[in-house]
């Protein structure tokens, strides 16, 4: 009998990482999938990027209306109770075997509450892991806890995990599934990506992404103004910058955004979506912001990553990631040196700290084999 997996996805990073594995299930007569999009796929603000999974021919998509039309912390909170609402609906009429949450977003603390109240197995990708910077950190040990079925990046992350009393039975890791994607994922040809992006990509290239820093002590690191100020000191590269996540404050930095989008060298793009951005990520020198890509798919790109603040504390770092603070001047040196001939030969071979590739064929696998109903029950595992 077939398995029907079902797999939520809030955001346009957060589908990339899980698309490869989508589709491989979904071209697997072992499986039938049902896909919730929802949060910023159904937010204009954001791109609309739910018409990214029809255009890449995902099947069975189901929307899940949530309030987004607020940012702050409140309209946060009140989108989490609102999510768990239509996720219950949504869950109940779908009939899962099993549900395949990834990484840490508020989107996926409402899926996650509302599969445990309705008794429905939960696997969890990029479980164990720590970014210090973000309140992500408490939602993505929570879902740990709610899960049944554990699949983390590296082993580092599998201990924290056992750390958090789970049962080693239930801890599998299968690598990154954004490392799989650089190895398997389509991509673009340059004069393809310039036509669909409507502008030229020239000379030396800086992918931008700045999120929200949503658990530190004071709001400087959401001041982007130095970050702003490196970039103009540092004309003869070009920018392609895109739009942050949905966390409070995000509204803010895009405004602060506009104040150099008349610049030549500068072009905002609100989603460059998945193939356009492992597509782009081949041509740039630099990575700069604060994303996890910058920590997990750049390395294998051998891009310099220029990493911003706090956000990504506690995460393994490649020796082509450069930590610098929200600061003008250290910033516009990293740039500098991410441009020096000897930084880009030191780069060429260094090694991904999350792994080489094959994770969503491991999970794929894993899936089928699994009995979910051993899982059902947890027991808290002392140390």
């Amino acid at each position: 009998m077939k398995k029907n997996v079902g797999f939520v996805t809030g955001t346009r990073a957060e589908y990339g990482l899980l698309a490869r594995t989508i589709h491989l299930m979904q071209e697997d007569p072992r499986f039938d999938t049902c896909v919730f999009a929802c949060g910023a796929h159904l937010s204009p603000e954001f791109g609309y990027t739910i018409t990214e999974l029809e255009s890449d021919d995902i099947q069975n998509v189901v929307p899940v209306e949530m309030l987004l039309s607020s940012n702050s912390r409140v309209g946060i909170a009140k989108s989490v109770g609102i999510a768990t609402m239509s996720f219950a609906d949504a869950f109940s009429r779908a009939d899962i075997d099993i549900l395949v949450l990834l990484g840490d977003r508020y989107e996926l603390l409402a899926a996650a509450q509302t599969a445990m109240l309705l008794n429905i197995p939960i696997a969890h990708l990029h479980g164990g892991e720590v970014t210090e910077g973000a309140f992500d950190d408490a939602i993505r040990h929570s879902i740990t806890k709610m899960a049944n079925i554990h699949l983390p990046a590296t082993q580092e992350f599998a201990n924290r995990i056992l750390q958090l009393g789970e049962s080693p039975e239930s801890v599998f890791v299968v690598g990154s599934p954004g490392v799989d994607n650089i190895v398997n994922g389509p991509r673009m040809t340059k004069n393809e990506l310039e036509a669909s992006l409507g502008f030229a990509l020239s000379g030396s290239i800086a992918l931008v992404t700045y999120h929200p820093v949503t658990k530190a002590a004071d709001d400087r690191e959401n001041d982007i103004r130095p970050l702003i100020e490196a970039i103009q000191s540092n004309p003869k590269m070009n920018y392609v910058i895109t739009y942050p996540n949905a966390d409070g404050g995000g509204d803010e930095i895009i405004k602060q955004w506009q104040s150099i989008a008349h610049l030549d060298n500068i072009h905002i793009v609100p989603s460059l979506g998945f193939k356009r951005y492992l597509s782009i990520m081949e041509l740039v020198e630099c990575v700069i912001g604060n994303s996890s890509s910058g920590l997990i798919e750049a390395p294998s790109f051998h891009a310099t990553t220029i990493n911003i603040g706090t956000r990504q504390n506690g995460r393994p770092r490649s020796e082509s990631v450069l930590d610098v603070e929200m600061e003008h001047q250290a910033i516009s040196d990293a740039i500098a040196l991410s441009l020096e001939p000897t930084r880009q030969k030191k780069i060429s071979a260094a090694i991904n700290p999350y792994g080489q590739g094959g994770t969503a064929q491991k999970i794929v696998e894993l899936l089928s084999e699994l009995d979910f109903e051993r899982y059902r029950i947890k027991t808290f595992r002392d140390l």
